[in-house]
């Protein structure tokens, strides 16, 4: 009963609708939007596929994400981090960054998916406007270490590959670990310009009270990655 008073989900009636409408919306959006990957054509087609439905997933789950929040001071804390991360290092820097993208224009037109159910190019202007954006840059960043990790990857023999390793958990810690150190520095600096606060009192209230989750994120990302992505990824794995 403690944790769910204290996690709220705020999943209105009025918002469910709406969240319908959005689960309609992205993956033709998805799809749209793939046709402007330079490499498009070059992918096998089975990956490409699992890319595109996953990449209409992620972006349905970070905007679930934004509604599953602790409220701890003017910004949140939420799932949305875990998902952006976990899409960028799964889906790579094309389809992980298409991700974020989409789950972002569905909200700056009105749908009501950033965190307490905003919506609307304004929240880019409040307190939590840094953290959404920098959620395109670490899409991108992380997606495309995660691409070079794998890649290499990629060259080993089929039986090294299926095996598990420590190694590949561990790459993808700190590959979320980077990712979240972003997400809260640019959310921080945004923070305090958009209120005109101290840098110093922007630190403890929007870097530090989120450090210590996200690194628990971090972990269930390294934990639960590797063996998404080589599903995604290689082909008869």
């Amino acid at each position: 009963m403690i944790v769910y008073s204290t996690i709220q989900f705020g999943l209105q009636s009025g918002h469910l609708i709406l969240l319908y409408l959005y689960f309609l919306f992205i993956l033709p959006t998805v799809v749209f939007m793939s046709e402007t990957l330079d490499n498009f054509n070059n992918k096998d087609d089975s990956v490409k596929i699992k890319k595109m439905v996953l990449a209409a997933l992620f972006a349905a789950l970070i905007a679930v994400g934004a509604y599953i929040k602790i409220p701890i001071g003017p910004i949140p804390i939420t799932l949305q981090t875990f998902f952006v991360l976990l899409a960028a290092v799964t889906l790579g820097r094309n389809w992980g960054t298409v991700s974020v993208i989409v789950y972002l224009l569905v909200g700056f037109i009105g749908f009501p998916v950033f965190a307490g159910g905003n919506s609307g190019l304004g929240i880019l202007f409040g307190p939590s406007g840094g953290y959404l954006y920098s959620f395109i840059i670490v899409a991108f960043l992380c997606g495309w270490l995660s691409d070079i990790f794998w890649k290499k990857a990629r060259s080993k023999s089929a039986e090294n590959i299926s095996k598990k390793s420590a190694n590949d958990s561990i790459i993808m810690f700190g590959i979320a670990v980077l990712g979240s150190i972003i997400i809260l520095g640019v959310g921080t600096v945004h923070f305090a310009f958009s209120g005109s606060i101290p840098i110093g009192t922007a630190f403890l209230s929007g870097f530090v009270p989120f450090f210590a989750g996200d690194m628990i994120k971090s972990i269930a990302i390294g934990v639960v990655s590797p063996s998404i992505i080589k599903k995604v990824n290689f082909k008869n794995f």
